[in-house]
């Protein structure tokens, strides 16, 4: 296969992500921050939205996103009764309409999105590429074959015709590499970027990345690489024929007419490695006769032109190509004819006087006309061309008036003029301002006579409008130098929102609209923008505090969903028994460090927390304990709410002990000490236990009853049970424990038995001595 990684360089390029939403209750897993700069630094901790009942919310991947159509959605004008004019500074949403949204029943459909529609030019005028007129599959052998190959020889026909004309490549050679190296079509390169040939690289700065084998270190290694992205076949054919023309390595076949001495040099020429791609390409040229492709293109009698451009510029339509022929004399008038290329009725037509192309000259040598069969016409764009597929006719005759008098027509493909493109630069919350800011383009060819532009703001999810908008549409000479559309030199629009609950949790969609009527509805075309959801939920504790009666927590949580969930709660909660502990309404903190890495989050700057819990701490030693920091619609903070859960941290717990003595006589021991736990506040049961080291066996447990301790209490103030710690047992001993290291284990248990939930304070072993009495 051919591979090549030489592209052209474009000199715009427009990146279109792809958005995907979910309709789900939602959990987020976040990178959340520690906003003390401006430099954020991630932490980990996970955050839930959730909600009382079954409300339907998105999820929106944050990027600018460019999805066009020509479909024109119908919405509805709703009375507006706050400020509707971007003139006099952040507009509103009603509270009529916001109060019918938040009444209306979410509805399970997709989002309505417009769609890309931007291609009006086919031609490369830099190197001439020429487009034969030729129609089917010509005179081959189709017999047996399936529709669908057929469709595919037909798109090919033309381009390998045109690169004999151009490039000197054979027609056979191309179609029959065509038909084996792209599957007759269905490739996956092919059916993806129309690549027939596995050509690496760009086209016109487009390409698709698919994976592929290399050779590296002496074995076949799989890799993504960029593979060039033609608009149709026909230029993959073409390119095809430039790139055998412009490698010198296939120097020896450009002008062979014999397909068999073509097959035998390409595979010589290092083209494809298989000892058997000549014999391949030979059966699949005679069984399809595809050498009538050859006669076609050996035929002199020349007809032919291409549309280099059909676009509208300013407010003017341009139209240039060039059409070379043999049926011509001086005498002749050129002149371009524009069609309705649907209904066929004529819109305009005018002489033209010849522009020189040395291109069209080099590969048309021996046409009557050919250099300067070059044509460029400009016409005052209007409504009559608006939104219309243009069919050029460029025709020579001997009327003055454009009737056909001797020479020839040429009809070219028709073009569409109904390009409807649009961007959004900006659709985020300014925390600042408390505004959500809206600022893009929409440049559409469909915009002639349509002179209020509105932005239209709508609830995907409830399938309201929540306000209409008319802007003064802003210069964007950035736009007007990527596309050659109606308005795009003056598309732009910006707004401000003022922040309402109706933005909050569903699907919010940005329409850009020109319309005929000042209401904007009547004759309109329509821009959707890809729905945003805005549900940012963002958190950090910065401080948790365990003493002895208190737990002091703060932070901050900044999310979205505080503009509709306005009460604010600071939850403790004992994750290790799945209980709550307290928890308390809280005023938010003015947080600028927030608002600077977070500024796009409603009320990041004033997001903070700082509350204190009054907290038995012997009672939760051990335990889990998390901070739950908690936006709700509800003042108890239940209904609706927004939940932002830290990492749980353990309380700190202190378990010490001593073992006063171990005294052995008259067949027992004695043993006295003490055990100072926090656990014993839960753990009630206090047990002394005799165990074999040796035989690692309990010998026996005795429940006891605490003694008091003034001077552990001197020693361990903090520890819960400190002044009453103090332990006596005695034993009984057998003589087969003589010589036995015995340890004694003072235990705080929740059970009577003194299994359960436990604390446990091992003693060192000690050695039973020989005599026990």
């Amino acid at each position: 296969m051919a591979r090549d990684s030489n592209s052209k360089n474009n000199q715009f390029r427009v990146v279109l992500p792809v958005i995907f939403t979910f309709g789900a209750s939602l959990v987020f897993f976040q990178g959340n921050a520690h906003a003390d700069d401006a430099n954020v630094t991630a932490n980990t901790a996970v955050t839930t939205t959730q909600t009382s009942d079954n409300q339907q919310s998105s999820n929106y991947q944050n990027a600018n996103v460019a999805l066009m159509t020509a479909q024109a959605v119908q919405t509805h004008a709703a009375e507006q009764t706050a400020n509707t004019d971007p003139n006099k500074g952040a507009v509103d949403i009603s509270a009529e309409n916001a109060q019918n949204v938040a009444n209306a029943p979410a509805v399970d459909t997709q989002p309505n999105v417009s769609t890309n529609q931007i291609s009006n030019t086919q031609a490369d005028p830099e190197n001439g590429t020429a487009s034969t007129t030729v129609s089917g599959t010509g005179n081959i052998n189709t017999n047996g074959l399936s529709a669908r190959n057929v469709q595919f020889l037909e798109s090919i026909h033309q381009g390998a015709v045109d690169g004999w004309k151009q490039f000197g490549v054979l027609p056979s050679l191309t179609g029959a590499q065509a038909i084996i190296e792209s599957g007759w079509g269905q490739s996956a390169l092919t059916t993806q970027g129309h690549n027939l040939f596995g050509i690496k690289g760009s086209y016109n700065g487009q390409s698709v990345t698919m994976p592929t084998y290399e050779y590296y270190g002496g074995r076949y290694v799989q890799i993504n690489d960029a593979f060039r992205a033609y608009p149709s076949n026909y230029e993959s054919i073409v390119d095809h024929g430039r790139f055998l023309k412009e490698n010198s390595r296939y120097s020896n076949l450009i002008g062979q007419k014999d397909y068999q001495t073509v097959t035998r040099l390409i595979r010589q020429d290092g083209y494809a490695t298989d000892p058997q791609y000549t014999n391949t390409l030979n059966r699949v040229i005679r069984q399809y006769n595809l050498t009538a492709w050859d006669q076609e293109a050996f035929n002199d009698n020349i007809n032919t032109g291409h549309i280099d451009n059909v676009s509208v510029q300013g407010n003017n339509l341009k139209v240039e190509g060039w059409h070379a022929t043999n049926n011509y004399d001086q005498s002749m008038h050129h002149f371009i004819i524009l069609l309705d290329g649907n209904t066929k009725q004529e819109l305009y037509r005018q002489e033209v006087p010849g522009t020189y192309r040395q291109d069209v000259q080099n590969v048309y040598p021996n046409a009557k006309i050919s250099g300067w069969g070059g044509f460029s016409l400009t016409v005052p764009n209007s409504a009559n061309f608006a939104g219309k597929a243009i069919q050029v006719v460029s025709r020579y005759t001997k009327n003055t008036n454009g009737e056909p008098n001797g020479g020839d027509d040429l009809w070219f493909d028709s073009v569409n003029l109904n390009t409807n493109a649009g961007y959004l630069d900006n659709f985020n919350i300014d925390a600042v301002t408390n505004t959500l800011n809206i600022s893009g383009w929409h440049a559409t060819d469909q915009s002639a006579g349509k002179d209020h532009h509105f932005i239209i703001l709508y609830d995907a999810t409830k399938n309201r409008e929540l306000g209409r908008y008319e802007v003064n549409s802003a210069i964007r000479n950035d736009v007007a130098k990527v596309y050659n559309v109606y308005n795009a030199g003056k598309s732009g629009f910006n707004l401000q929102v003022n922040i309402s609950p109706a933005l909050i949790g569903d699907n919010i969609q940005v329409i850009s609209r020109y319309s005929n009527a000042a209401n904007g509805e009547g004759n309109y075309v329509d821009y959707w923008f890809a729905p945003k959801t805005f549900n940012a939920n963002q958190s950090y504790l910065d401080k948790a505090e365990i003493s002895d009666n208190q737990v002091h927590v703060s932070g901050w949580q900044a999310a979205d969903a505080s503009v509709k969930e306005q009460n604010h709660f600071v939850i403790l909660y004992d994750a290790t028994t799945h209980q709550e502990i307290a928890r308390k309404q809280v005023s938010n903190v003015s947080r600028p460090d927030v608002q600077r890495a977070y500024p796009n989050i409603a009320n990041a700057g004033k997001s903070g927390f700082d509350v204190t819990f009054d907290f038995n701490r012997a009672a939760y030693a051990g335990h889990q304990l998390q901070v739950i920091s908690r936006y709700s619609d509800a003042n108890n903070g239940e209904g609706n709410h927004t939940d932002a859960w830290f990492a749980p941290t353990t309380v700190p717990s202190n378990n010490q002990g001593f073992l006063d003595s171990f005294v052995v006589k008259n067949g027992e021991v004695t043993v006295t000490g003490w055990q100072a736990a926090d656990q014993s506040y839960n753990q009630k049961n206090h047990f002394v236990i005799l165990y074999d080291a040796t035989t690692h066996r309990e010998i026996a447990r005795q429940q006891v009853t605490n003694l008091d301790r003034p001077d552990v209490q001197k020693a361990y103030p903090s520890i819960y049970n400190s002044a009453k710690s103090g332990f006596k047992a005695a034993f009984k001993l057998d003589s087969s424990l003589i010589g036995h290291e015995i340890q004694v284990v003072s235990r705080y248990s929740d059970a009577n038995n003194g299994e359960g939930n436990r604390t446990d304070f091992w003693f060192d072993t000690i050695k039973l001595p020989h005599n026990l009495y």
